[in-house]
């Protein structure tokens, strides 16, 4: 995988054809980018619990959700293992309990036993000079979630723009059958947050408290979310 890693003062990114695949702080903080949107959905809707996060990059959504408070075990996966070493040696004070492992997320999805509070889809691959979602983010992963599921968790999916499929076509393929949903929109994004659960009440109370949270560990995107009903 073609990464390249950019040093900065606060934090380290890794960029992968002009798109930022993770940017983790040096500290436990907020990062101004979607990672905290992640974050905050995690720590407001799942409150306690495993979270699984397909897709770790450099950790980049570790540190908003550890500022916000949440002590959740992490339990993640990613093809490749270079960001998650760059991660271990920034995240020693602070990552708290993460573990780590290299394998397809499918595969490694499918042999997971105990539900989980909380399943983080942040999956992309590279094609030609972009960064798109896999075909396995609404082919084979929507059912395999909702099955890995705590009655009571959330699914929190990370959607990109991808050739060959809409934003309504993947939105309705993500969707899992009886579970309230929202999506949630950022200004100056190409992005959009595909939140699923039980938690997941109207589009207007999920942005404020969304927006609480956000404010609580002082991420900029807490004035530039919109949230519909999916």
């Amino acid at each position: 995988m073609s990464m390249k890693v950019r040093r900065l003062k606060r934090s380290v990114r890794l960029v992968q054809h002009g798109c930022v695949l993770s940017d983790t702080p040096r500290t436990a903080e907020a990062t101004h980018s979607v990672f905290d949107v992640l974050a905050a959905a995690v720590a407001e809707f799942a409150p306690a619990g495993r979270v699984a996060m397909l897709g770790f990059a450099g950790g980049g959504m570790v540190a908003p959700l550890r500022k916000a408070g949440a002590r959740h075990p992490v339990h993640a996966v990613d093809l490749c293992a270079d960001g998650h070493r760059l991660y271990r040696g920034l995240a020693k004070s602070w990552g708290g309990a993460v573990r780590f492992e290299q394998d397809d997320a499918v595969r490694w999805l499918r042999r997971q036993r105990a539900k989980f509070a909380a399943i983080v889809e942040d999956l992309s691959v590279p094609q030609a000079g972009d960064v798109v979602k896999p075909e396995a983010s609404w082919r084979q992963l929507p059912g395999m979630m909702g099955r890995k599921l705590h009655p009571d968790g959330v699914v929190v999916a990370n959607l990109l723009p991808t050739p060959g499929i809409t934003w309504g076509g993947m939105i309705a393929e993500a969707r899992l059958p009886g579970l309230p949903a929202v999506i949630i929109g950022l200004d100056g994004y190409h992005n959009r947050v595909l939140l699923q659960g039980r938690a997941a009440g109207s589009p207007r109370d999920v942005g404020a408290r969304l927006r609480r949270r956000l404010q609580d560990i002082g991420s900029g995107l807490a004035a530039q979310l919109a949230v519909r009903r999916a």
